[in-house]
């Protein structure tokens, strides 16, 4: 049986002064970037690419989720991928290219900080 659990992120003083954070967790095995977006809404998503696991990055000025390695870029709402489909001219092979969705994590804030909530056996 699953049970929820919850891992301290951030505060949000921190969040505001920063505007993102990356952070690697070992218990979900995952790396995560919170980040406080245009409209002031804290989002968070894991932080590795689905494309090549290069780092994600929230860009502002852009208010999307960009690969610092290949600069894919990501939904800030919903961490589909805005670079699918890619056209490549010199390509003599057939190949299909299939990015999934980030992994996007739920949040509670209580007392100014922020967790994760996530599932575990």
């Amino acid at each position: 049986m699953k049970k929820l659990s919850s891992l301290f992120l951030t505060s949000k003083k921190t969040l505001k002064k920063d505007r993102y954070i990356i952070k690697y967790f070992e218990e979900i095995k995952d790396e995560i970037i919170c980040f406080i977006d245009d409209d002031e809404n804290i989002k968070v998503f894991s932080s590795i690419c689905s494309h090549f696991g290069g780092e994600i990055f929230y860009d502002k000025k852009q208010n999307i989720l960009r690969c610092k390695w290949h600069d894919w870029k990501f939904c800030k709402n919903t961490g589909k991928c805005l670079s699918y489909p890619i056209t490549l001219g010199l390509n003599p092979y057939e190949f299909e290219v299939k990015p999934n969705e980030l992994k996007k994590y739920d949040i509670k804030s209580e007392d100014e900080k922020i967790y994760i909530i996530y599932e575990r056996e």
